[in-house]
């Protein structure tokens, strides 16, 4: 393979020790790595360690566009269509595409006996189409597996419990906005869909349902009038369904809209798409669900939902696909028609996925889990932390509620931390510091800041502690642990 061209940052270079911990113990790990954090970069340097150790290593990918990333970054030896047959040795590198590996028992088998075991690493690891491969390359329970996905979360991905033992996190959707590695954004909620029309067949809402929910005319005037009202580059529209998605286009093109539509059935999709993305043809994509991953295309700054999913990483993906910055865009914005920001609450919430992607069947019908308290702002219909008195888009100050009354604290926190906005995070005092990580769930890193601080300016790391009530004997151990190397950690501006 390549020798990797790439600086990691220190996050990433955490992320793969714990990995690596996490492996030698139990084997079988998820390795947790939303949009943006640079899960390619963090697999890749896996395998080149793995390599230099003697290992085999094989990369397995669903989507050709992942598929051919990979292969363009690392190099390694291709097992796509068109090969029928590649011989397997110790410390080399396979990229496979799982639809061509299925078909390639012989290659599988080799898996199975080459030594020493081979890592399999698996890019998007909730999409189930992989799990019967990682079975067969797998069937001694012997291999190092390594399953890559930004949203483990079981009551979807019912593989994951069975497949791996342990969940290792790089970081939340919120520290990748902090540091500019993704947009933040804004979400508006509308009512006009007929989300009372949605009905449930195993565990998602159905097509027919769904075409009558959001293919109807008082729908569609309502996206006409926000297509209008938005001001945007390039909008991604999600729809359920080809119906959907070719009744839609026909109707905004008639009506004067540059759009097009991509899907599965459409003959000329790569054309289509070329429309949207290179030949300024088209500033509106309707897509069904072949855009959700492996497409990042940085002008979009408009993503409109117009469907409802059960499912949280469909909604993650959806959104995340607006996420990646521009030299311009430093927002975007997301229409949603389905109601799914109160099933599954933000985009940028903290997710305890280290706990998601093992829930048994008992609690997988919960819903929000992991999630903050949302509500919508009542003067704009941006939905917003419940916490937030004051909407950051309208200004309008929402009414505090009874239960709020009696939470005095809570509210004085987060009023503290609007002051905090646009400050580096290095500049913060020790009970500022205490602020940020309390509301942000941000305890580690803070810590970690709190440490560096103290090797400069003693005294801080117990008055860091003081401010978020942990004893004396807490900052006396963090403190006996600092050496003389300088501790680094990312010197984010608070957004």
């Amino acid at each position: 393979m390549k020798t990797p061209n790439f600086t990691l940052r220190h996050y990433q270079t955490d992320f793969i020790r714990e990995l690596g911990m996490s492996v030698l113990h139990n084997k079988r790990v998820i390795a947790c790595a939303p949009t943006g954090s640079g899960k390619t970069k963090c697999f890749i340097q896996i395998a080149y360690n793995a390599i230099q150790k003697g290992r085999p290593v094989i990369i397995i990918s669903d989507a050709i566009k992942i598929f051919d990333q990979i292969i363009n970054e690392a190099g390694g030896t291709a097992i796509a269509d068109g090969i029928k047959h590649v011989d397997i040795f110790p410390n080399q590198l396979y990229i496979a595409m799982a639809q061509t590996l299925t078909r390639r028992p012989a290659i599988i088998e080799q898996f199975n006996l080459v030594e020493p075991k081979p890592i399999i690493i698996i890019d998007e690891a909730h999409i189930g189409t992989t799990s019967n491969i990682v079975r067969k390359l797998n069937e001694n329970n012997d291999a190092l597996l390594v399953g890559f996905t930004a949203t483990p979360d079981a009551r979807v991905a019912k593989h994951l419990p069975e497949l791996y033992k342990d969940c290792i996190v790089a970081c939340q959707v919120d520290d990748l906005i902090q540091s500019g590695n993704l947009c933040s954004y804004k979400h508006h909620a509308r009512d006009k869909a007929g989300v009372d029309l949605l009905q449930l067949r195993n565990g998602e809402f159905t097509e027919a349902s769904q075409n009558d929910a959001f293919n109807r005319q008082e729908v569609y005037d309502g996206l006409q009038e926000d297509l209008n009202k938005f001001k945007f580059s390039k909008a991604m529209i999600f729809v359920s369904s080809i119906k959907h998605c070719e009744d839609l286009h026909e109707q905004l093109t008639n009506d004067g809209f540059l759009c097009t539509r991509y899907h599965s059935k459409l003959p000329n999709a790569d054309y289509e798409l070329a429309k949207f993305t290179k030949l300024n043809q088209a500033n509106i994509c309707i897509s069904v669900g072949s855009l959700t991953k492996g497409f990042d295309y940085p002008d979009i700054d408009l993503v409109v939902l117009m469907r409802a999913t059960t499912s949280l990483p469909l909604y993650l993906q959806m959104i995340g696909r607006g996420s990646r910055p521009t030299t311009t865009k430093k927002f975007f914005e997301v229409i949603d028609y389905g109601d799914n920001w109160k099933r599954h609450g933000l985009y940028w919430d903290n997710r305890d996925w280290k706990e998601m992607w093992k829930q048994t069947k008992k609690n997988r019908a919960r819903e929000g889990q992991g999630v903050a308290p949302i509500t919508m702002c009542i003067e704009c219909m941006a939905i917003i932390p419940a916490k937030q008195k004051i909407c950051e888009y309208c200004g309008c100050e929402q009414p505090i509620t009874e239960k709020e009354l009696q939470q005095g604290e809570l509210i004085e926190v987060t009023a503290h931390y609007n002051s905090l906005v646009g400050k580096q995070i290095s500049d913060l005092t020790p009970t500022e510091l205490a602020i940020y990580a309390k509301l942000k769930s941000k305890q580690r890193f803070a810590a970690r800041i709190a440490k560096a601080k103290e090797q400069k300016t003693p005294g801080f790391l117990p008055a860091f502690a003081s401010a978020m009530g942990y004893k004396q004997g807490w900052a006396d151990i963090q403190i006996s642990q600092i050496g003389a190397a300088p501790i680094e950690f990312a010197d984010i501006r608070l957004r």
